[in-house]
């Protein structure tokens, strides 16, 4: 499922536009906004994979919005909606998806939906984008060494540093399933950086390339990780 924030600040605008999103099973509308300042407070709430974005808008409109969630750690897909087609140029300056003129019709609407889909095919997992005081470092998934939970944060272990990131493990292994294996209740690591596993005294622990550290592998995870090693070294 998609989770799917409507911003708007015309009733019948945002009414329309649910009921037209209602003929796409795989969204879900999590909220209504109908002002940018209210639609920023619903998103970190929320935290929605996508945004329909009207443009002018009282109190913030639409293109202030999208600039403040470039510089946030957690960044929404945007797809912006207006009458007026002069702000097309912007809109994808700020890294928008696609720009839907109203009335919106179905058709075109799921175009947008299936460029959408494309894009975030090979997009998404690509990235993770943490936070470092006033801007937002895009971190290559393939650096990643492994990911590590610290109470509220995640150990994000590269090769020369270690980051922090306000992504739970949880969700962080929902997003790139494939890139990552668990290995203890606290603990991914990157599949293309798991090298083996070694025994010392009573504990079992992984070896990762590029690291010195070597993170423990729990009892329930070690039939998994020598799975995977066994038919990576096949």
């Amino acid at each position: 499922m998609i989770s799917v924030l409507i911003v708007d600040d015309e009733q019948p605008a945002r009414q329309r536009l649910r009921r037209l999103l209602g003929e796409h099973p795989q969204l879900d509308i999590v909220g209504e906004a109908d002002n940018g300042q209210t639609a920023l407070e619903l998103i970190e709430r929320q935290q929605p994979d996508l945004i329909f974005l009207d443009i002018s808008m009282p109190v913030m409109n639409g293109m202030q919005v999208a600039k403040q969630l470039n510089e946030q750690p957690h960044q929404p897909h945007i797809i912006f909606t207006t009458a007026y087609d002069e702000y097309a140029l912007q809109a994808f300056d700020v890294d928008a998806q696609d720009y839907l003129l109203k009335p919106i019709r179905q058709e075109r609407l799921s175009k947008a939906l299936q460029k959408l889909k494309r894009q975030t095919a090979t997009a998404k997992s690509a990235f993770l984008s943490i936070r470092e005081r006033e801007t937002v470092r895009r971190i290559a998934i393939e650096d990643i060494l492994f990911l590590h939970s610290d109470q509220k944060y995640t150990e994000v272990h590269l090769a020369n540093e270690v980051l922090l990131s306000s992504d739970s493990l949880k969700d962080l292994e929902q997003r790139f399933s494939n890139d990552f294996i668990r290995i203890h209740r606290s603990t991914l690591v990157n599949r293309q950086h798991l090298i083996g596993i070694e025994q010392e005294d009573n504990a079992c622990l992984a070896l990762i390339k590029d690291s010195q550290t070597r993170p423990e592998i729990s009892r329930r995870h070690q039939p998994d990780v020598r799975q995977f090693l066994t038919a990576n070294s096949a």
